[in-house]
């Protein structure tokens, strides 16, 4: 048999080691982290999709985008993740008795604001928001229905006074 006679020498390190970056937290979720900061450091998207706090299907929202169009339609579904860049809404409206659906990212750059215009006193249940297209429930001229709303309560305010 061979003897093999191993001798480790100590050799200077080319590059000195990187120093620890994320505090050992997993890459994915610490980037989904530094993009939610970057997108959103006010943290008022965030608030916005809270499920304690935030929008529900059957809100009426408001989306301005840099280039100052606006979009105003009812919610019909928000979809969330846990630390996730990619959360959406889905709204609708009809223009001209014709309906449109759009999904808005919630974090594009090409977001300028989003405002709530009404919430509702009785919600629809979630499931059931899917399925007003074409049916007795399905929205009307979103824009004209928030006028109609506020004109009522101006009504009711002077009545009162």
């Amino acid at each position: 048999m061979c003897n093999v006679l191993t001798i480790y020498i100590d050799t200077p390190t080319v590059f000195e080691p990187l120093p620890k970056k994320r505090n050992g937290e997993n890459a994915l979720s610490y980037l989904q982290k530094e993009l939610l900061q970057r997108y959103d450091p006010t943290g008022k998207r965030r608030a916005l999709v809270d499920s304690k706090t935030g929008l529900r299907a059957g809100d009426v929202i408001k989306v301005t985008y840099l280039d100052r169009t606006d979009v105003v339609g009812r919610v019909l579904g928000i979809k969330r993740g846990q630390n996730n860049v990619g959360t959406n809404i889905l709204i609708r409206n009809k223009i001209n008795r014709i309906g449109s659906e759009i999904r808005i990212p919630l974090f594009s750059p090409k977001l300028r604001n989003i405002e709530v215009l009404y919430k509702p006193e009785e919600y629809l249940s979630r499931g059931k928001q899917y399925y007003i297209r074409n049916t007795k429930l399905d929205v009307d001229d979103v824009e004209a229905y928030v006028k109609r709303q506020q004109h009522k309560l101006e009504k009711a305010n002077v009545s009162k006074k």
